[in-house]
């Protein structure tokens, strides 16, 4: 290390000289900081904008579903205290249903007998261990077992199948958790020592569009169509299922606002104004301004990352070109020519265009094309290509999901190879790849900021070593001048 000497014998203000001598030799240095900061903003903006598309392939993959994309619903008239009924996306036609019977479970109780123990623990826990049957499992009983923990271990047991429930005064329960014409095994020991009565369980019986129908439980599916009875007896009840077609206004527009959504980011990242006279500020010009200077100075610096970026950008223009369209459906017009589903035909149109793109949904205009063709949903929305379900090329048969889910999936791959974005993360704070060509980039950049901070450093010192040698030299005059002019006197 070398010793700084003030500039005492010179009169000279070396370290400012040299921070000055300094200031441009670090001109390089600085434009590889700027530049470094300048790629980690970009890098930052494409981690914004992918994603967003990841949540836009969030929210089409909750849409894809067939409960979302071909929701149904049910009317219920008639004898509705019977039974109750909800909808799956199968659901289909019309159920008239007579309950005769409702479902049972087999039951083991303590018959009129039962006289209230005077003890706690479990007759036939004499000492030895051993194991009882009960349900579909075995129980380990331990020595002096007692029936509070026994009847703990057939609760906590879920392969006995059997919930047990005991009362010193009342007895022994054990009720199978299933319903359903069947019995459940109890060893004679329990039996025994608990005075138990079985009862079979029963099936429920019904009534289905003229069918005589039995159920082993009172919650079954029939024709896509969820059905819980609750009374027996008493009149028919009818279930008509039909399309949901508020539901599916609810999900269309769902889709538009994501679509809108994720389509307004891209454009304002690809359309931000680009100040380029306001680079990255050093370390030593945040000095020298205040916090609001810094933070403006800065956010001009910051605008316009991705200003006419090419993955951005067609990305925007095939979500655009995917959506304008259609879908393949199979029609041909009079001519015989192909003729694909628009989206218009669903009240879905495109703003002006000053709004880039953006789709307007006219929902009674869906509404009356889901009356008129119940599976235009499924189909303009639904379908897929089976021939290109591999890959990311899309075709007039994918249906508008599968459009789009495959331009996200490429724009991801590409912001993924560019800035090392994560393809499947919708979390701002996910980490880089440092394999992208920006991650490769930036270690490069580090490695030359390095190398050039050491260079630096070693210049710096080169210069403090030349002005302390030549305070040195002075000095050493100034003392033989004083010496001689001694002398003299």
């Amino acid at each position: 290390m070398v010793t700084r000497i003030s500039g005492l014998a010179s009169g000279m203000d070396i370290d400012s000289m040299v921070k000055k001598l300094m200031t441009a030799e670090r001109v390089p240095l600085d434009k590889m900081n700027q530049q470094k900061q300048l790629m980690e903003w970009k890098r930052e903006n494409y981690r914004e904008s992918s994603t967003k598309i990841v949540s836009f392939q969030d929210k089409m993959t909750t849409l894809s579903r067939t409960a979302a994309i071909n929701p149904q619903k049910v009317t219920v008239t008639g004898n509705s205290d019977a039974l109750s009924a909800t909808a799956s996306s199968l659901a289909s036609g019309v159920l008239d249903i007579s309950v005769t019977s409702l479902a049972t479970a087999a039951r083991s109780v303590s018959n009129s007998t039962w006289t209230e123990k005077a003890s706690t623990e479990l007759a036939f826990a004499d000492g030895a261990a051993r194991t009882v049957q009960v349900g579909s499992s075995t129980i380990n009983v331990d020595a002096n077992e007692t029936i509070e923990s026994f009847v703990k271990k057939i609760n906590d047991n879920s392969k006995t199948g059997v919930t047990a429930l005991y009362d010193a005064k009342s007895g022994l329960s054990l009720t199978s958790k299933t319903t359903g014409s069947q019995t459940f095994n109890i060893d004679s020991q329990i039996s025994s020592e608990f005075k138990l009565s079985s009862t079979n369980g029963t099936d429920a019986v019904l009534k289905v569009n003229g069918l005589d129908v039995k159920k082993s439980s009172n919650n079954f599916t029939i024709n896509g169509v969820d059905i819980t009875l609750k009374i027996a007896g008493g009149s028919a009840t009818r279930i008509e299922a039909t399309k949901d077609t508020d539901k599916i206004v609810e999900n269309i527009q769902s889709f538009v606002d994501a679509y809108n959504d994720v389509l307004a980011t891209l454009n304002s990242k690809v359309s931000e104004e680009r100040y380029k006279k306001y680079a990255p500020l050093t370390t030593e010009q945040k000095a020298d301004m205040s916090d609001d200077e810094v933070k403006l100075w800065t956010t001009k610096a910051k605008s316009g990352m991705l200003r006419n970026d090419p993955i951005l950008q067609d990305t925007l223009s095939e979500m655009r070109n995917a959506m304008i369209q259609g879908v393949d459906i199979g029609r041909v017009d009079a001519d015989g020519k192909n003729k694909p589903l628009m989206m218009s035909e669903l009240g879905i149109t495109t703003g002006t265009y000053d709004t880039k793109g953006k789709l307007i949904l006219d929902a009674d205009k869906l509404r009356a094309a889901v009356e008129k063709d119940p599976d235009v949903i499924s189909n303009f929305f639904g379908k897929q290509d089976p021939s290109t379900a591999l890959t990311n090329k899309y075709t007039q048969q994918d249906g508008i999901l599968a459009k789009l889910k495959k331009i996200s999936n490429a724009s991801l791959q590409r912001m993924a190879d560019t800035a090392g974005t994560s393809k499947v993360s919708s979390d701002l704070t996910a980490s880089f790849l440092s394999t992208s060509s920006m991650g490769e980039q930036l270690l490069s950049l580090d490695r030359r900021i390095s190398d050039m901070t050491s260079r630096l450093t070693m210049i710096e010192t080169n210069y403090f070593k030349k002005f302390t040698a030549m305070e040195t030299s002075i000095n050493r005059y100034n003392s033989t001048s004083s010496s001689l002019t001694s002398m003299l006197s």
